[in-house]
């Protein structure tokens, strides 16, 4: 594309396009409609030259019929000076030629001349098609004019439609500050590029970076898990038993979670987060407490169909950020600490915990008998019987599927 066109403003450029796009498809539809009527002219020709050879072979037939060749010449030639035919040749049928008159041209048709049923001669008529051909001519120039005035008026059109963006644009230029170093050009869209590109946008890009952290900012809760019988194992058994024990315990960790639809994750040592939010149906913390209940229950079906402990603790606590997901590395540092002051709860006695700010919420204020409150953490000590019921149920379940 040439670098003066992009220099035009928006409207003349659309205007410019659409005339060219315009004015080639109406010069191929043009094309298109001369050829058809270059062969309808052609197929007409045709059509008047064998009715002229049957008026004219007509005319002659008397004067074969005298032997009169003369006669048969004058009337070739008053045919001729008609201005249609251009040629007329009257022959026998062995070929021999009895009367001619004018030229012969490309275009000719031959009939023949017959008398009672016999043939007397062959008569050739010998036309021109170039009236036809001025007149197709004539049509040609006279669409080609129509095509480029429809040209015009459509590029005229798309200038005026094109202004409407032109003022957009030209509005959205003004919004964008302009520096010294920088001038604008007559093309709004290249004139906002040229501002676009004297700004610090890497600066800005700094700030859009951070984008990705608002969707995690919302409602979760966190089941910090103590896998406190595995720290007795590590030091007795042997590595391909610890390896079928943790992979046994990871299985109860994963059909807990993933039944309540909370994802796993190893926060420290001897530690895994189960990690819940606000789902449609089900709130996190009631999510998170019937998980960990079901992980304890896992875990003791585990114990009585072996000889090894599977003794785990949980403590649940809230976080405003989702931890430990992609592009959540803020969150991922903001919960540490977090992660730190649940584990405090594991210095008192009780296998399941939850944080004084979730005691006045459901499931907890609804049935659930919770201790007193120490050093900000309140013990689970009863189930309501339903509760207790659908858990033993799902841990019935989940414990098959593990055998």
């Amino acid at each position: 594309m040439p670098e003066y066109f992009k220099q035009l403003p928006i409207r003349l450029q659309l205007g410019i396009a659409t005339a060219v796009l315009t004015l080639i498809a109406s010069l191929t539809l043009v094309f298109l409609a001369t050829r058809s009527t270059q062969y309808i002219t052609s197929e007409q020709a045709k059509v008047v030259s064998v009715t002229l050879a049957e008026q004219l072979s007509s005319q002659v037939n008397l004067a074969l019929l005298n032997k009169d060749n003369l006669a048969t010449s004058a009337i070739l030639n008053r045919s001729i000076r008609e201005g249609w035919i251009q040629g007329a040749t009257v022959s026998e049928p062995s070929g021999n030629v009895i009367a001619k008159a004018g030229t012969k041209t490309d275009a000719h048709q031959t009939i023949p001349i017959e008398i009672d049923g016999r043939v007397l001669a062959q008569l050739r008529i010998d036309y021109s098609d170039q009236m036809a051909s001025h007149l197709r001519s004539q049509q040609w120039w006279t669409l080609s004019g129509l095509a480029v005035i429809i040209a015009i008026a459509m590029g005229a059109l798309a200038a005026q439609i094109g202004r409407l963006y032109s003022r957009a644009l030209e509005a959205l230029k003004q919004q964008i500050p302009q520096l010294e170093d920088t001038t604008d050009t007559a093309n709004e869209i290249r004139a906002i590029e040229t501002r676009l590109r004297a700004l610090p946008l890497d600066l800005l890009a700094e700030q859009v970076d951070l984008d990705p952290l608002r969707p995690h900012v919302n409602q979760t809760v966190i089941s910090l898990v103590s896998l406190d019988a595995l720290e007795h194992y590590i030091a007795t058994l042997n590595e391909e038993s610890l390896e079928r024990y943790t992979q046994r315990l990871y299985q109860c960790l994963r059909s807990a979670a993933q039944l309540y639809g909370g994802k796993i994750h190893v926060v420290r040592q001897l530690c895994v987060a189960m990690v819940f939010s606000d789902q449609d149906s089900r709130r996190a913390t009631t999510a998170a407490s019937q998980a960990s209940l079901l992980l304890q229950m896992l875990c003791k079906k585990q114990e009585d169909a072996g000889q090894l402990k599977y003794q785990v603790r949980c403590v649940l606590g809230q976080s405003e950020l989702r931890p430990l997901e992609e592009h959540s590395f803020y969150a991922d540092l903001y919960v540490q600490n977090q992660f730190d002051q649940l584990q405090q709860a594991f210095e008192q006695s009780g296998v399941l915990w939850i944080e004084h700010s979730l005691c006045d919420e459901a499931p907890f204020n609804e049935g659930y008998t919770l201790g007193p409150i120490i050093d900000g953490y309140a013990a689970i000590v009863g189930i309501p019987p339903e509760t207790l019921e659908l858990l033993a149920e799902q841990a019935d379940q989940a414990h098959r599927k593990l055998k």
